[in-house]
C-alpha cells in the first residue's frame, strides 16, 4: 500500500528560531528582571502554574494584572505556547493564509501578551511584508502593553516593519470597526467556560455566534487552539460543528468535513495531538527544570476553518486521507496501532516499515465504497481497521 505522510507540525526559518532560542532576552530587554526575581522566578512559575491548573477555580480574574504573575506567564508559559504555536503554524500549508493582504484586519481574541500575531510573526515569513492590522483583545490592559512592546522587539529581531497594533481592553463582544478576515482564539475559550454549570454546547454555540458577526463577507479563517485535553478536545469539536453548520471547510486538522469520530464524549476517543519537546529552547527546559515542572510531551486541540469566495469543486478519485490523533497502542500479536480520524469515521492504522507521529496525515489510494464496505471494524471502539 503506497502511502505519503505529511507532518502536522513544520520548522521555522533561521531568524524566527534565534528569536523563539533566546526569548527570554528579548523579554529582559523590554522588561528586565532583578538578580533577586530572576532567583524567585521558578518558585512564582509553579505557584502560577497551581492556579492555571488545579486551582483554577480560585484564581483571580485579574491575574495578568500582576506583575510578578504577568513575569512569570511571558518567561514561561508565553515561551511555550510560541513553541506549540509556531511549530502547529508553519506546519499550515503554503496557501493558508493567502487571504490576508495589505489592509486586512486581524482579530486576536484572549491576546494576553500578544502570542498569537508573534507566533505568526515567527512562523510565517510571508506575512512579515504585509501591512496587517491587529485587534488585539483582552481583559488585561497590562498585558496587552507589555506584548506590544515584546512584539515591537521581535519585529526589531526579524527586521521587518511591524503590523499595526491596536489594543482593546475588554472581553469577547466588543466592538470593532473593521470586519476581519483573521479571528484567533487560543487558550482563552477554557479559562471561560470551565467552571461553567452551563453545558458546553451551549458555551460553544453561543461563542460561535459572538465571533461570526466579527467576520469579513470575503475570504477569511477562524482558528481555535485549547489545551490537549478531554474536555477542551470537545469544546473545540463542538465548535467545529457549529462552524460547519455556517458552512465553513475545515483546513486543518480534519481531512473531512464530516461529523467528527473523535468529539471527546464521556467514554469515547478526544481529538488532540502531541508534540515532542526535544526541538524546545534548551534555556526553556532548564527553566521548567528549575520550577519542577519538566516538559517532554505538549499537548493542544485546535481547529482552522476558513471560508473561501470559490465554490468547491468535487474531486475525482481522491486519496484516502487520515490524521493521527493518539499515542501507539501495542495490540498483542498484531503490532503497533493508532487511531486515526477519517472521513470513515474512527479509524485505527497498523505501522509498518515507517513508524507514525502525532499529527500525521496520511494519504493512502483511494478506497471504492465496496472496499469501505469490506473494511474489518474492531470490536471494542467501532474503528474500521487499515493495515491490521
Amino acid at each position: 500500500m503506497s502511502t505519503t505522510i505529511q507532518s502536522l507540525f513544520g520548522k521555522l526559518d533561521d531568524k524566527a528560531v534565534k528569536v523563539l532560542t533566546n526569548f527570554d532576552a528579548v523579554i529582559q530587554s523590554v522588561k528586565p528582571l532583578n538578580s533577586k526575581h530572576l532567583v524567585s522566578l521558578p518558585d512564582t512559575i509553579r505557584e502560577l502554574s497551581h492556579q492555571l491548573t488545579d486551582e483554577r477555580s480560585s484564581r483571580r480574574i485579574g491575574y495578568m494584572n500582576q506583575a510578578a504573575y504577568l513575569s512569570a506567564y511571558t518567561r514561561y508559559f508565553m515561551w511555550w505556547n510560541l513553541f506549540r504555536l509556531t511549530s502547529l503554524f508553519s506546519g499550515f500549508k503554503s496557501g493558508a493564509f493567502s487571504h490576508l493582504e495589505d489592509g486586512s484586519y486581524c482579530l486576536d481574541a484572549g491576546s494576553g501578551p500578544l502570542t498569537v500575531p508573534i507566533a505568526l510573526l515567527l512562523s510565517r515569513p510571508e506575512l512579515r511584508a504585509k501591512k496587517i492590522t491587529w485587534y488585539c483583545m483582552d481583559l488585561s490592559q497590562t498585558a496587552l502593553s507589555l506584548g506590544e512592546e515584546l512584539f515591537l522587539a521581535v519585529c526589531a529581531a526579524l527586521e521587518c516593519e511591524p503590523w499595526t497594533i491596536i489594543r482593546i481592553k475588554g472581553a469577547l463582544g466588543e466592538k470593532l470597526k473593521n470586519p476581519v478576515q483573521l479571528c484567533t482564539c487560543a487558550n482563552m475559550f477554557n479559562e471561560m467556560y470551565w467552571n461553567s454549570s452551563k453545558p458546553l454546547e451551549e458555551s460553544a454555540k453561543r461563542y460561535s455566534e459572538i465571533i461570526l458577526p466579527y467576520m469579513s463577507t470575503g475570504a477569511h479563517s477562524i482558528l481555535v487552539v485549547e489545551p490537549g485535553v478531554p474536555r477542551t478536545s470537545r469544546f473545540i469539536s463542538l465548535t467545529r460543528d457549529a462552524l460547519i453548520r455556517k458552512n465553513y471547510s475545515i483546513a486543518a486538522p480534519c481531512p473531512h468535513d464530516k461529523a467528527c469520530p473523535m468529539d471527546g464524549r464521556r467514554g469515547g476517543k478526544w481529538c488532540h495531538f502531541v508534540l515532542n519537546t526535544d526541538n524546545a529552547p534548551k534555556k526553556l527546559h532548564a527553566l521548567s527544570k528549575e520550577a519542577k515542572l519538566p516538559k517532554e510531551r505538549a499537548a493542544f486541540s485546535f481547529v482552522f476553518a476558513q471560508k473561501t469566495t470559490t465554490e468547491k469543486t468535487e474531486v475525482v478519485n481522491e486519496k484516502f486521507s487520515l490524521r493521527i490523533a493518539s499515542d501507539p497502542i501495542k495490540i498483542p500479536y498484531k503490532g503497533i496501532a493508532r487511531y486515526a480520524c477519517s472521513d470513515a469515521g474512527l479509524t485505527l492504522i497498523f505501522e509498518k516499515s515507517t513508524p507514525f507521529n502525532s499529527g500525521d496525515l496520511l494519504s493512502l489510494p483511494p478506497l471504492s465504497d465496496n472496499q469501505r464496505k469490506r473494511l474489518p471494524v474492531d470490536a471494542k471502539t467501532g474503528a474500521v481497521i487499515i493495515g491490521g
